[in-house]
């Protein structure tokens, strides 16, 4: 993971362990701007940095299941 906070890449890790579909369902939350406790601690900044790494995460899967 590039550079991310510490905060943030806790959130990723608790995020993906939870699997694609969850992971998928987390982006559009994030999108929707909705809380989720775990990334209700981060800040704006921090939970954009948190959506572009899960999408960046996913456009991996993405790109192997067209």
């Amino acid at each position: 993971m590039k550079d991310l906070d510490p905060e943030v890449e806790q959130a990723v890790d608790a995020i993906c362990a939870l699997g694609c579909d969850v992971v998928a369902a987390y982006i559009e939350s994030l999108r929707q701007r909705q809380q989720r406790p775990e990334y209700r601690l981060l800040n704006e900044t921090q939970r954009s940095s948190l959506l572009r790494e899960l999408q960046s995460i996913m456009s991996v899967y993405d790109s192997k299941n067209p």
